[in-house]
């Protein structure tokens, strides 16, 4: 049952989500509404089995009062119904209230304690976590995991189940040299949630089940941080049972024992440690046979995993190389009629030559090995070595890739580039160490590219070859070649996005031709008003083979609209305009933005769009950005028709508050910077210190250091030693001024220490408010923003520490100073 339970809750269509942060009460519109609607058609004609004519609707309404609580609304709608019984709830309403580090899940939600225990299993009910700035954590939850659903006999889709209760709590504890955590999670069935009978066949019983998990991470020679879970499952299968177990499990104070009670284990370790420029790790998995937790909708075991793994940079950050290996096997209690092993090998490689050549290879190798214990065998067999290896299965699996991007040319109005993937596949099944028939296959596919790009035009050319070739067994082979071509072009300033491909392929089978394919595409994309979205695609295949001759017609089309804060016009009565003597209307006109009423004649609205322009709440705007805002100012008050002064009023207040906006996510982008580094600092460290020792061994070795007195020397040495003595001074700078930094960064623990801050951090903040506002305004892009405050840090608390270091004063960390 559990195995189809995720593509059911994948295919929820209606819900409710809301999310809440008390901590911006009051700083927001009271009611804000956004959403849209798409709607798609398909059109098919040819010889598949599928319906001619296809539709659905979507769409989303979304309402947040005052900046903490939302209430989406979503549906969809087609001429398909995949409706039928189950125990799943589809729709869902939640609420994620949250107050500084407590949060709460309130309604139909779902939680993650660990894998092995509460992992996403959505539940009806109520749960917190609080995450407070101390060394203390918390989690908690309780709720109904299913809901009763009665046996329908004339549903054969339909799922019978259980009303499904449980509860949990997750709790952390940071004892500076290693964090400890247990988890104790609980659920059962109501064996009197069902009233109808049901067939014996369908193997449903009422379970109970009682989880206990222990965490631990913790660091070995302050560089290798190893983590560890352990579990223990206790699963009573059918609580109906009255016969009492041989004797009480660890959880018998939980769980309902009887004798159909089992307890599983499952452990989970890793190991990392930092090597050079990266990493070097370790894994080992066991979960037991039959292990299962009723928090999660389903759960592999019965397996052990043995995993080692490598990733280092090499040559100046041009080579990355990664290389992993594991080592698989089940049948842990020795009760299945096979065994099976297998052992995964991968090597990745990722080679910057330049700006223009880059190179990936990669290659892993898959083994499966399969002993079958036929208990015939067993039975018929005379001596005690007989029927050895006869039933041994082997499968062998080997992917090899290789792929290089070149860019040929590269200005301002042309651009060229070709780029080449290989790609190597093979698979061979044996038994008694011999191939058997046929089990030998081997897949070889190749593409050769070349693009040729317009910038200014908005188009792009490109051409390809393909071609696939495989081999079956020790005879048959099969070849498949051809060409495609593709062009894209944009108009309209980008609003129209068009493309168009054509491609030929044929396929032989030992030789002889087998069939001929050509297929023609046309799409096209067109934004309009921002908020519309049209889209239009065709699709012709044309098909000769030896066996049958079609063709196939697909034509989609799709419009979409989005809404943000619309108005609905409620008058019934039109008023009539009143025009002064210069032509102005004095119509009064009125409208809201954010929560401010704007009403009066034009020239009155003139006046009041430019006392809150000049008022101090925006007194901090960037100078670029007043600049545009007094052009779009100047462009509100040339308006004289109501429809149009109302949309150029609205867009000059969204822009004048836009910085405004920008402040919470320039907070955001900034604590996540901080935390980043934070992160990093460990790993920078350790580099910082082998890069100022490599120097200085240099500096002490060199000849020119010795203190015996005066030695003879060219210019050229002179000038050498004299370069690497500061370039000893600068890398110990760097390290000094790296650790003082670590120190500071140390205490920034609360978003708080952004959103309120004091000392250096404060002026980092306001010296890169105007440039950070600038980056985003422009991209809109987030992961942009970051990299610019995170360089802009570095250098800024890497200057400030110049004057507060003493480059004397440090020891050495990680090396034997001895």
């Amino acid at each position: 049952m559990f195995k189809l339970i995720c593509p059911f809750v994948m295919c929820c269509t209606f819900g409710f989500s809301q999310s809440i942060n008390f901590d911006q009460l009051g700083k927001e519109k009271w009611v804000r509404y956004n959403g849209g609607i798409s709607a798609n058609a398909v059109y098919y004609d040819g010889n598949a089995n599928r319906q001619d004519f296809t539709y659905y609707l979507t769409g989303n309404l979304n309402f947040n009062l005052a900046g903490l609580y939302n209430v989406p609304l979503s549906f969809t709608y087609s001429n398909q119904d995949f409706n039928f019984p189950n125990p799943f709830k589809f729709n869902r309403l939640s609420l994620h209230p949250s107050y500084k580090w407590a949060t709460a899940h309130i309604g139909d939600v779902s939680m993650t304690f660990s894998p092995y225990t509460l992992s996403g299993h959505q539940f009806t009910g109520g749960g917190i976590e609080l995450n407070p700035e101390g060394k203390f954590h918390i989690s908690a939850m309780y709720g109904r995991f299913l809901k009763a659903t009665e046996y329908n006999p004339e549903e054969p889709r339909a799922l019978t189940a259980y009303k499904r209760i449980g509860y949990g709590m997750k709790t952390a504890y940071d004892f500076d040299f290693m964090k400890l955590g247990v988890i104790l999670f609980k659920a059962n069935d109501d064996e009197n949630s069902l009233g109808n009978p049901f067939p014996v066949e369908l193997g449903l019983t009422p379970k109970d089940n009682a989880v206990l998990s222990f965490e631990s991470e913790f660091l070995l020679l302050d560089k290798a941080q190893i983590r560890i879970e352990y579990a223990i499952s206790g699963v009573t299968e059918d609580t109906r049972l009255t016969d009492a177990p041989a004797s009480n499990g660890l959880l018998s104070f939980l769980l309902k024992e009887n004798i159909s009670t089992n307890y599983y284990n499952a452990l989970n370790a890793s190991f990392s440690y930092p090597a050079g420029n990266g990493t070097v790790g370790a894994g080992y998995e066991r979960i037991d046979s039959e292990y299962k937790t009723l928090g999660a909708y389903y759960f592999n075991n019965d397996l052990e995993n043995i995993t080692l793994n490598a990733s280092q940079t090499l040559f100046n950050n041009k080579v990355n190389l990664s290389v992993n290996a594991g080592l698989q096997q089940d049948n842990l209690d020795n009760a299945k009629t096979s065994d099976q092993q297998r052992i995964v090998s991968a090597v990745t490689l990722n080679y910057t030559a330049s700006e223009r050549l880059g190179i990936n290879a990669g290659y892993s190798n898959f083994q499966s090995y399969t002993n079958i214990r036929d208990q015939f065998d067993y039975i018929n067999q005379v001596g005690e070595f007989d029927n050895i290896d006869t039933l041994n299965y082997r499968q062998i699996s080997q992917n090899a890739n290789l792929g290089m991007n070149y860019i040929i040319k590269k200005t301002e109005n042309k651009q060229h580039n070709t780029n080449l993937n290989l790609v190597y596949q093979n698979s061979n099944n044996q038994q008694e160490g011999q191939s058997i028939e046929g089990g030998n296959n081997t897949f070889y596919n190749g593409m050769a590219g070349y693009t040729l790009g317009y910038p200014k035009q908005n188009l792009t050319v490109t051409l390809a070859a393909n071609t696939s070739y495989n081999t079956i067994g020790a005879t048959d082979n099969s070849l498949t070649v051809g060409p495609t071509l593709a062009i894209g072009k944009q108009f309209f300033e980008k609003q129209l996005r068009t493309h168009l491909s054509t491609s030929y392929n044929t396929s032989y089978a030992n030789g002889r031709q087998q069939n001929n394919i050509y297929n023609f595409r046309l799409g096209s994309n067109y934004a309009l008003l921002k908020k519309h979205n049209l889209s239009l695609n065709f699709l012709a295949l044309f098909r000769n083979s030896t066996l049958n001759t079609g063709r196939d017609l697909t034509i989609t089309f799709g419009y979409s609209y989005a809404f943000d804060n619309f108005k609905l016009n409620l008058e019934t009565r039109a008023r009539s305009p009143r025009a002064n003597p210069l032509g102005i209307s004095e119509n009064t006109l009125s409208f809201r933005y954010r929560n401010v009423t704007y009403s009066g004649t034009i020239p009155e609205l003139n006046r009041q769009l430019s006392n809150v322009f000049q008022s101090s709440q925006f007194a901090d705007i960037p100078q670029f950005k007043k600049n545009h805002l007094t052009i779009l100012l100047a462009l509100v008050k040339e308006q004289n028709q109501e429809q149009a002064y109302k949309e150029n009023a609205i867009t000059f207040l969204k822009e004048l508050y836009s910085f405004q906006d920008f402040l919470t996510t320039y907070n955001d982008a900034l604590y996540a910077v901080i935390q980043k580094i934070k992160f990093d600092m460990r790993k920078i460290d350790l580099t910082l210190e082998n890069s100022f020792v490599e120097t200085k061994v240099k500096v002490d070795e060199h000849p020119l250091n010795k203190k015996d007195g005066e030695i003879e020397a060219s210019e050229e040495e002179k000038s050498t030693f004299k370069a690497l003595l500061e370039e000893r001074e600068e890398r110990l700078q760097k390290l000094v001024g790296h650790r003082w930094m670590q120190r500071i960064f140390t205490e920034f623990n609360s978003i708080d220490v952004v959103q309120q801050p004091d000392g250096y951090l404060k002026d980092f903040k306001r010296q890169a408010s105007v440039r950070s506002f600038e980056i985003y305004d422009e991209s809109r892009d987030v992961n942009e923003l970051k990299d610019y405050l995170e360089n802009g840090i570095i250098d800024f608390y890497y200057k400030k520490s110049l004057g507060h270091v003493n480059p004397d004063d440090f020891e050495l960390r990680y090396i034997n100073k001895n």
